[in-house]
């Protein structure tokens, strides 16, 4: 019935003053009519690289090629690690065959030449896949660093700008693509927070100092030189409600961060990248309240559609403001969760995820749109 008065309503050829009882169950039907949305795409930069192209020789131009494919997969993947696979080695000798386009530019006053080159989505990804390397989506988890270095006896926080150590984390996080956050340190941060309290772990003062920034998640931890004189660092890295401890040492200051980097795009990759055993499709049903029209529920299809494991949605029912989504996605429901965390837009209710999930109660979880 309801869905033949929308097709009464909308042929009507005078003006028609529907109550707003009526108008709120035809915005409703037509959301039902609305149907599934197209899958998802990765954000199409992470296929582009620039280098510096040394000179025109064949020789330059082929090793400006391979460093900027190494760069392009290194991005994508989220791990240098990545660059040690056999196919992917093989690959990165034969970048001509996934490169799409390709342009120069010189900077005026270096006189530098910047070598700019897309490479094939499709060729890509299908090289990763063969080669069971992960693929991350553009989306990323913006992750608050909070580091103590301690040296001859002091302690320092590692802040924005500060400190030589900074620079090589930002330069190692630029390289795979991993969007982490320095503190400031100002005025602001020192009334809250000191090295002591990063040093000691406090989580309390550690969150109220975090809020500010606003982060995904926490990379936390503590520099020193150990007993063998190596510079040694150990924390966790916390995001949602997963904390993972680390531990890692090297011969420099400078290794240690590039270790500290790369450990951090390991384990976010093994979370929220898609692998070649996480594309069989499942499906999990999302209880979402707040969507009060039209207009706010293709707004949350498209966030739904960010998400770069979900494929397809489906309205499965509704109820006033209250939907029921099916959501089709690769990966496990455990990654579905974190991933969802990652949308502004999208709050879980508190101690309303549903555990266990079970065929006897198939709610995965309870939001709200905002």
């Amino acid at each position: 019935m309801a869905y033949c008065f929308v097709l009464l309503v909308f042929s009507m050829p005078y003006i028609f003053v529907v109550p707003a009882a009526l108008r709120r169950t035809i915005v409703l039907c037509l959301m039902l009519l609305s149907g599934c949305v197209s899958s998802v795409t990765l954000a199409a930069d992470l296929y582009v690289a620039e280098v510096p192209l040394l000179s025109d020789s064949d020789s330059h131009v082929k090793q400006a090629k391979s460093q900027a494919m190494a760069l392009m997969i290194t991005r994508l993947t989220g791990q240098k690690a990545s660059l040690k696979s056999p196919a992917v080695k093989s690959a990165l000798g034969q970048a001509d065959t996934y490169i799409s386009q390709i342009s120069r530019k010189t900077n005026v006053e270096s006189q530098q030449v910047q070598l700019k080159l897309g490479f094939d989505k499709a060729s890509v990804n299908q090289l990763l896949r063969r080669s069971g390397m992960p693929i991350w989506a553009a989306k990323r988890a913006n992750m608050l660093v909070w580091l103590v270095i301690e040296e001859h006896g002091i302690q320092e926080i590692i802040a924005d700008g500060y400190l030589a150590a900074s620079d090589v984390l930002q330069k190692e996080a630029d390289a795979r693509g991993l969007p982490l956050v320095l503190p400031l340190m100002d005025l602001t941060d020192q009334l809250v927070i000191g090295p002591s309290d990063v040093w000691g772990n406090f989580d309390e003062v550690i969150d109220a100092a975090s809020a500010r920034y606003q982060p995904h998640g926490l990379l936390l931890g503590r520099i020193f030189k150990n007993a063998d004189n190596l510079w040694q660092g150990q924390g966790q890295i916390q995001f949602s409600a997963n904390q993972i401890d680390w531990k890692l040492a090297a011969q420099t200051p400078d290794d240690l961060m590039t270790l500290i980097v790369e450990n951090l795009g390991q384990e976010l990759s093994r979370r929220f990248a898609l692998t070649n055993d996480a594309t069989a499709q499942q499906e999990s049903l999302l209880h979402i309240s707040g969507v009060n029209n039209l207009q706010a529920y293709n707004e949350l299809k498209q966030s739904l559609m960010d998400v770069a494991s979900i494929t397809h949605i489906r309205l499965h029912s509704l109820q006033a403001d209250k939907l029921q989504i099916m959501v089709s996605h690769q990966g496990s429901q455990d990654n579905l969760l974190i991933s969802l965390g990652l949308q502004p837009r999208l709050q879980l209710l508190d101690g309303q995820t549903v555990n266990p999930y079970s065929a006897a109660n198939s709610l995965l979880a309870y939001y709200s749109w905002l």
